[in-house]
């Protein structure tokens, strides 16, 4: 598994807007997933709503909800 844990600063009055949580099987999924459509789609969506990114931490998930347990 492979988490990707970043502040982000939502611009003013966007911060009930924006919520982003995901996990991917790996980095190299997570690179990929860069590239699909559908999340090009929900980048273009959500960059107005954010002013700034900062603090990026790479993560391993242990488990969750909706995630395949080891």
């Amino acid at each position: 598994m492979y988490g990707l844990i970043g502040k982000m600063t939502a611009a003013k009055g966007e911060r009930d807007a924006l919520w982003v949580t995901e996990v991917w099987d790996s980095k190299a999924s997570h690179d990929a997933s860069l590239s699909l459509p559908r999340v090009q789609a929900a980048i273009a969506k959500g960059r107005p709503l954010i002013a700034g990114f900062s603090n990026q931490v790479e993560t391993v998930p242990l488990g969750g909800y909706g995630l395949k347990k080891p």
